[in-house]
């Protein structure tokens, strides 16, 4: 089950660039059952954007923050424990954030 990215945010544009680089920045919502190995996104379809090449920012339940990562070989959307440097497991439903989005066209 993937994660929820919500691009119907007003206070954020839905597209943007950063030099030659589009970006999109949405709120998003963990999981409730983190897949090991990462959510796989398709660009063009889950994204508003033809190839993403990285993703910045947080997510935290208000206690405990988790750490994205975008392994761009698999596209697929990767989250980290900052203390352990583990990948995160089982249920992140509580944790949300705003994800910044880099890719192409």
């Amino acid at each position: 089950m993937l994660g929820t990215i919500n691009l119907t945010n007003p206070s954020f544009p839905a597209r943007d660039r950063m030099n030659d680089r589009m970006v999109v920045e949405a709120k998003y919502t963990g999981p409730s059952a983190y897949p090991a190995g990462g959510d796989v996104y398709v660009a063009g379809t889950d994204l508003p954007m033809g190839e993403v090449f990285g993703v910045y920012g947080t997510i935290s339940n208000g206690s405990a923050v988790r750490i994205p990562f975008w392994d761009y070989t698999n596209q697929k959307l990767l989250f980290f424990v900052p203390n352990t440097g583990a990948e995160a497991a089982g249920d992140l439903s509580a944790f949300t954030g705003t994800l910044l989005f880099t890719g192409k066209g």
